[in-house]
């Protein structure tokens, strides 16, 4: 399994969509959208692994309710650039190297499938 090169196409389709993303938390510049490791499970006879991805959509802390309006804004992007395959948007606060505080942000998840 090609797990890079899965996160790789990932973020590479956001940017695509013009949104800014990234692989590594480090490289975030939000608003942006942090592509993680996916939760791998194994299907077995099929050849595959289902990835269930967990994305964080951030927004820079300017407060909550510009905060929402931003991340209202985020999500709806990545959801259009992903072709609607989102299925569940959970509010959390994202802590990432070189930030005082933590962001505000959505977790998106959806599954996909990676080749064995």
């Amino acid at each position: 399994m090609d797990l890079d090169a899965a996160v790789d196409a990932l973020v590479a389709r956001l940017t695509g969509a013009g949104l800014r993303a990234a692989a590594d938390e480090r490289d975030l510049n939000p608003p942006a959208v942090w592509v993680g490791p996916p939760v791998l499970t194994y299907r077995f006879g099929k050849n595959c692994w289902d990835a269930e991805w967990r994305l964080a959509a951030v927004v820079p802390n300017s407060g909550r309710n510009i905060a929402n309006r931003n991340l209202g804004e985020l999500v709806s992007a990545a959801q259009a650039a992903l072709g609607g395959a989102i299925v569940t948007a959970r509010p959390i606060d994202l802590s990432v190297p070189d930030q005082a505080a933590p962001l505000p942000a959505y977790e998106l998840t959806f599954t996909t499938r990676i080749p064995a």
